[in-house]
């Protein structure tokens, strides 16, 4: 179930390259969506996004100068619960990764992730 789940949200998930015009903040949140930058110069695996402290997403990799749009419906917590900005609006999103030269990545929006 957790394997399908993951797969289900990186199915959902786009990577996008960043492209003309030089919006390169490292976490946005918009209308309908979370926009992670990778500004870094290194490559990120295991990409972990979580907002609000409950609802989580994940991407393989996300590609340094690559952007990832992450839509959030693709957001879960347990049992499969979607994120819904009309119950609860976005407050903090945090995201964790493994650069590729083995540092850890930790980038938080708001109020980040309460633990």
């Amino acid at each position: 179930m957790l394997l399908s789940t993951a797969l289900g949200i990186a199915a959902a998930v786009a990577v996008l390259w960043v492209g003309g015009e030089d919006r390169r903040e490292p976490i946005r949140v918009e209308e309908n969506r979370v926009v992670v930058t990778n500004v870094g110069e290194t490559d990120w695996s295991g990409v972990e996004i979580w907002l609000n402290d409950w609802y989580r997403a994940q991407a393989p990799r996300v590609v340094a100068g690559q952007r990832l749009d992450v839509p959030f419906t693709a957001f879960l917590a347990a049992y499969d619960r979607r994120y819904d900005p009309a119950q609860q609006p976005p407050f903090g999103v945090e995201v964790t990764a493994r650069g590729d030269d083995g540092s850890a990545v930790k980038l938080s929006w708001g109020q980040g992730r309460r633990r």
